[in-house]
């Protein structure tokens, strides 16, 4: 008789050769299928096959055909412009210098009212060293206010892996605003402010993937009193004297950050993660220029905060291809169902046999989660401009309005796939919760919810905007048509 070690072996190696034989059976079957001869389904096969179409079928029959049909308004225009070489035609035409390595084009906002802007921008790379980027924008506005900002950035400095960067600011807003922490109600503030920032970034990691940054900045904050008097705040519950209202300050920000970013593509990731923590703290000398009329005594307390953030963005990619952007012939296969969408082609194009090629490949899901928090060194003490935003911008969407607040924390996903070359279709869903103490998120903060549809149409090199829909509940609509991507 076999003792009990022999039993194990043998049982062992019965199901060593039996993964053996399943492996060379599998091999057989794959070579047989790239040599198109038929393969005989086993039975356990024809079960799963039909498992997976169980639940695949409501996907790509009433799911997918869906969201393709709510961005149809939108791409249908867009397809029209690719397919005439518009953007290419229009890229060629603001693109200078002998390596097209200057940019020079306008920049507008047609809202109503003052914030209508005419604007102009100059890129220039490799201006005056090799591996450097030179940024100049100017906007002038319908009341006559006005913005400037001029940056620099050089790789490889002096040689080493050093990134360095320079940045100036210039603001005139006569009618920029304040919110009050944790609400939505504003009043008139303006922002007269010149920044200067100086930055320093070194890699950690010889792939580039992980960077330490350093930068320090000096802001000059002229909040002269506004024109408007029903549109400034008197009340204990701001105090002018402390917040620095319609004064004027130096500040003097420090921040230290450490990124991880090993994304595959710069404007239109479709894999990998960004991780950050970043930490600021700012010095607030003294405030001057306090009018009698609105306080009688000059602040004591002290006025320097804190701000910390923390960044994580994944991106899912859901398909076995090997690039995210559309070759032109995969483009063009692509481009007839999405903008000339019909239920017929939808039938042919979604068929079992074409899932892999048409339905997984390229589809990408994008989340995002944000914690932003400011420290007051002296509780009531922080600048009116301490406090974290939330707005579209956060991303939250589906609200035309904002706030800010002490402490913010934000999760967003996105469902992306490819309508044509350089264009996506989205749909969104994206939680917000604001809180005055970094205790009290469940207790006193305020939990906000949008979701909504959209394109984004970006190139390799550049991306240009997006065009969305966003809705909080069923109470409204907001649209978001800008240049910032929607995870900055």
């Amino acid at each position: 008789m076999f003792t009990t070690k022999v039993k194990v072996g043998l049982f062992r190696m019965i199901c060593g050769l039996l993964l053996a034989c399943a492996s060379l059976s599998f091999a057989a079957e794959e070579t047989a299928a790239s040599d198109s001869t038929k393969v005989v389904q086993t039975n356990s096969q024809k079960s799963e096959k039909r498992i997976a179409d169980y639940w695949i079928w409501p996907f790509e029959n009433i799911i997918q055909p869906f969201l393709n049909a709510l961005i149809y308004p939108i791409a249908k225009p867009i397809d029209y412009i690719f397919t005439n070489g518009v953007v290419d035609k229009s890229v060629d035409l603001i693109t200078f210098g002998l390596d097209k390595n200057i940019l020079i084009y306008p920049s507008f906002n047609f809202k109503p009212g003052s914030s209508t802007m005419l604007g102009a921008n100059y890129r220039h790379r490799n201006l005056f060293f090799d591996k450097d980027y030179t940024v100049l924008q100017m906007g002038y506005y319908a009341n006559g206010d006005f913005d400037f900002c001029a940056r620099y950035t050089k790789h490889g400095l002096f040689g080493t892996p050093l990134f360095g960067a320079l940045r100036f600011d210039l603001n005139f807003d006569r009618d920029h605003s304040f919110i009050l922490p944790e609400t939505t109600t504003s009043f008139t503030q303006p922002d007269s402010s010149t920044r200067v920032m100086m930055r320093l970034g070194l890699p950690l990691n010889k792939e580039g993937t992980l960077n330490l940054g350093l930068q320090a900045s000096w802001r000059h904050v002229d909040a002269s009193l506004p024109d408007v008097n029903d549109s400034i705040l008197v009340d204990d519950i701001f105090p002018i004297e402390d917040r620095g209202l319609y004064q004027k300050s130096n500040q003097f920000p420090i921040e230290l950050s450490l990124f991880y970013d090993n994304l595959d593509y710069p404007y239109a990731p479709s894999k990998g993660s960004r991780i950050g923590f970043t930490g600021i703290y700012t010095k607030v000398m003294d405030y001057k220029g306090l009018d009698d009329n609105y306080a009688t005594d000059p602040s004591t307390k002290n006025h320097d905060f804190m701000r910390t953030d923390f960044l994580f963005q994944h991106y899912f990619f859901l398909g076995s291809s090997k690039q995210y952007i559309l070759t032109p012939a995969e483009a063009r296969k692509n481009r007839k169902f999405y903008t000339d969408f019909s239920w017929d082609e939808a039938m042919r194009v979604w068929k079992p046999e074409n899932l892999f090629s048409t339905l997984f490949e390229r589809r990408v899901i994008a989340m995002q989660f944000v914690l932003a928090d400011i420290w007051e060194m002296e509780k009531g003490g922080a600048p009116f401009n301490a406090f974290v935003s939330l707005s579209a911008r956060t991303p939250l969407r589906g609200y035309s309005s904002a706030w800010v607040a002490t402490h913010l924390m934000s999760l967003s996903c996105e469902y992306r796939w490819p309508v044509d070359r350089f264009v996506d279709g989205v749909v969104f869903n994206e939680y917000a919760l604001i809180a005055p103490t970094f205790g009290s998120w469940f207790s006193k903060g305020q939990l906000f919810n949008s979701w909504g549809v959209g394109i984004r149409v970006r190139q390799p090199n550049m991306y240009l905007f997006r065009l969305q829909f966003g809705f909080h509940g069923l109470h409204g609509v907001n649209m978001v048509i800008t240049i910032a991507p929607e995870f900055k």
